[in-house]
């Protein structure tokens, strides 16, 4: 996978709440896009992706993201008024996310890191506002379910078309693997009032190599906005 653009100049729609999911590990059977379809009458699934747009403050999906994090996908996004909910889902086991959760916090503005799980499916979510310079490459080119020959279809690629959900899915990789860099540097970024304050929670472990970051997680932290 690669980070297909970051680029100047996107303007988000300030009256709206959109959502982007991508499925990585597993596409979405006939049955699960109906499912999802079901939520909104203008939403299209595809075996890997879905978008939904609400427009307004009192509209939103019935059930929250969270749920389709649980069953079907691996990474997504959400933009409402300039603040961001960036969200990836994986298994792990309770010890990894009992560590994962030594990396949870809640910053300016609410701004920060939440862990969830259920039973061994866990949900890595961060909140932030990213820097308007960054630009959520959106492409709605999908194949929809409606007019799929499931049987004869070929095995899509793993990589969307989407610029910020394919570097959530690399970032989803190292956290994974037991890399939480990405979090660490999301505290940095979040977990102090001011340079004056102190952290009133417990104060993460850095990891080891902070100095020499990866590019995929260093294009996120350098995308996040200071409040």
């Amino acid at each position: 996978m690669k980070i297909l653009s970051i680029r100047k100049g996107f303007q988000a729609d300030h009256s709206s709440t959109s959502y982007e999911f991508f499925a990585i590990e597993k596409p979405l059977s006939r049955s699960e896009r109906e499912k999802v379809a079901s939520l909104s009458s203008r939403s299209r699934p595809s075996r890997r992706r879905v978008s939904f747009v609400y427009h307004g403050e009192w509209s939103d999906l019935p059930d929250g993201w969270e749920s389709l994090m649980e069953k079907y996908y691996d990474v997504m996004y959400s933009e409402s008024y300039d603040w961001w909910t960036l969200a990836m889902a994986f298994d792990a086991d309770q010890k990894t996310i009992k560590e994962i959760k030594r990396y949870e916090f809640r910053g300016t503005d609410d701004l920060g890191v939440s862990v969830d799980s259920k039973g061994n499916r866990v949900i890595v979510t961060i909140y932030c506002r990213l820097s308007p310079e960054f630009h959520a490459n959106n492409n709605s080119d999908y194949d929809y379910y409606e007019d799929e020959e499931e049987e004869d279809e070929l095995e899509e690629a793993i990589e969307s078309e989407d610029s910020l959900l394919n570097l959530l899915a690399q970032n989803r990789e190292y956290l994974k693997n037991g890399d939480y860099r990405l979090l660490y540097g999301v505290w940095q970024e979040y977990g102090f009032e001011s340079e004056e304050e102190e952290f009133e929670g417990e104060v993460p472990l850095e990891p080891p190599k902070m100095d020499k970051l990866p590019q995929s997680i260093k294009y996120l932290l350098s995308a996040l906005e200071r409040i």
